[in-house]
């Protein structure tokens, strides 16, 4: 089961506009970026989008129709462990 988008995934994501028409954009997921007070799907291009390809878009999220997971990337796991140090009572 899915728990959260990784970044590194493979996904194509699918886009409502305003036309009533849907837009496909493929590539790597690479986080979410605040923009003003909405949030955005950062997307780096894959080659499918020609001479875009490895350039970064930023989806707004209110946007999204629909996301595929094509290869889903593993979750890195927090290599740094910090020792307890501080003082309770």
């Amino acid at each position: 089961m899915i728990k959260s988008l990784v970044p590194g995934s493979k996904c194509v994501v699918y886009l409502a506009t305003s036309n009533d028409e849907i837009v496909k954009c493929s590539g790597k997921f690479d986080g979410f970026v605040p923009v003003g007070e909405d949030s955005s799907m950062c997307i780096i291009l894959d080659e499918s989008h020609g001479e875009l390809a490895g350039k970064v878009r930023l989806i707004p999220t209110n946007m999204i129709a629909a996301i595929d997971i094509i290869e889903m990337a593993k979750e890195e796991e927090d290599e740094k462990k910090y020792e307890d140090n501080h003082y309770y009572s």
